[in-house]
C-alpha cells in the first residue's frame, strides 16, 4: 500500500497538468486592459494547465518595470516614457506589444479653479508635480515645448499619484500633469480644470514589456504568449460591454462609477497587438526628447534587441499545447 499511494498523486499530478508548475506575475495598474483581463477571472482557469497567475498592482509604470528589471514581475503594461527611462537605465527588458490610444484626454495639465494659470506659457516659475520617468513626465515636456519653456523654466516635483493629489489640493503644488483614472478623479473631487490635453501635441501608445529572462524561459514564454491572447480577447470584450467594464472596476478598485462612466469610454477601442520594428520609430523621438531635456540616466539605443515580434496573440494560443 505504501508503494501505491506515491505512485497514485503522481498519476494526479499527471492528470491536473502539473498545477501551479510556473508562476507568472503580471504587474498592472488602475484601468486598461490588463485590469479588466483580472476583473474577469478568465486566467484562472490555466491553473489546471500548470500556469498559476499571480497579479501586483502598481501606482504607475516606473516602479512597476523597476520590479520587472529585479525578477519580480514578469510582465507590464506601462505608458510611452516608463519603458524608455528603464532601457536608458539598464533594464533587460523587451517590448512585445503595443496598444493604440485615440484619445486626446487620457492625460492632462491640470490646475485648481481659482489658479491664475491660463495657459501653457503660465506655467513658467511654477511648481508641477509628476511621476518620474511617466508617460506624463513625456507629456509634460511635449506641453512646456509647445509654449516655448523647458525642463529647466519650472519646478519639476517628482510625485506619485497618491501623493500628488494632496500636494495638489494643498497648494504645495501649482499644477499636476496626470493619467486617467486619477484625472478624472481629481476633476470630479477638486473642481480642478484642464490646462492642457494631449489636443494638437500627439498621442502617447501604451506598451507591454516582458523581461528578457522570461522570454528565455520555455514556460514563461508559453505562459506570456496566454496572457498575450487572453488580453486581446478581452479588448475585443471590452470594447463590446462597457458598462460591465464599469461596474467591474468599481468593484474591483472602489472607483466611483462617475468616473468610470468617463474614462471606460475614452480607452474605446481597447486594442493590444504585437510590437513591430516600426514601433521603434516614436520611441527614438522620446528617448531622444529626453536626452535633449536632459533628464534621461544615459543615451539609449532601441534596435532589433530591444523588442520581440510574437505570433498574432489569438491565433497562436491553438499552438500552445493547452487542453
Amino acid at each position: 500500500m505504501t508503494r501505491i499511494r506515491p505512485l497514485a498523486l503522481t498519476l494526479s499530478a499527471l492528470l491536473l497538468g502539473h498545477a501551479s508548475a510556473v508562476t507568472f506575475t503580471i504587474g498592472y495598474q488602475k484601468g486598461g486592459i490588463p485590469n479588466i483581463l483580472k476583473a474577469r477571472g478568465t486566467l484562472d482557469k490555466y491553473a489546471v494547465q500548470g500556469i498559476n497567475f499571480k497579479w501586483v498592482l502598481f501606482t504607475a509604470g516606473p516602479p512597476l518595470l523597476e520590479a520587472a528589471n529585479a525578477g519580480a514581475v514578469d510582465f507590464g503594461s506601462v505608458g510611452n516614457a516608463p519603458g524608455v527611462f528603464a532601457l536608458a537605465g539598464g533594464a533587460d527588458l523587451k517590448y512585445v506589444g503595443v496598444s493604440v490610444n485615440r484619445s486626446d484626454d487620457t492625460e492632462a495639465v491640470i490646475v485648481p479653479k481659482t489658479s491664475s494659470i491660463q495657459k501653457a506659457s503660465d506655467l513658467k516659475g511654477k511648481r508641477i508635480g509628476v511621476a518620474r520617468g511617466s508617460s506624463a513626465h513625456a507629456f509634460l515636456y511635449s506641453v512646456l515645448k509647445s509654449a516655448g519653456l523647458t525642463f529647466k523654466d519650472v519646478t519639476v516635483v517628482p510625485l506619485l499619484p497618491p501623493d500628488a493629489r494632496p500636494a495638489f489640493e494643498s497648494g504645495s503644488i501649482d499644477a499636476w500633469a496626470i493619467w486617467d483614472p486619477f484625472l478624472t478623479t481629481a476633476l470630479q473631487g477638486t473642481e480642478a480644470r484642464v490646462l492642457r490635453d494631449h489636443t494638437g501635441l500627439g498621442r502617447g501608445d501604451s506598451y507591454h514589456l516582458a523581461p528578457s529572462a522570461v522570454l528565455a524561459n520555455a514556460e514563461k514564454k508559453r505562459a506570456l504568449q496566454v496572457l498575450l491572447a487572453e488580453l486581446e480577447a478581452t479588448a475585443d470584450w471590452a470594447n463590446r460591454n462597457q458598462n460591465e467594464v464599469i461596474a467591474q472596476f468599481s468593484d474591483e478598485l472602489g472607483i466611483p462609477k462617475s468616473v468610470l462612466a468617463v474614462t471606460v469610454p475614452k480607452g474605446v477601442p481597447f486594442n493590444i497587438r504585437p510590437f513591430r520594428a516600426a514601433d521603434l520609430a516614436p520611441l527614438r523621438t522620446l528617448a531622444g526628447a529626453f536626452q535633449e531635456a536632459g533628464v534621461l540616466p544615459r543615451a539609449v539605443t532601441f534596435s532589433t534587441q530591444s523588442y520581440v515580434t510574437l505570433p498574432a496573440f489569438k491565433s497562436a494560443l491553438a499552438t500552445l499545447g493547452l487542453k
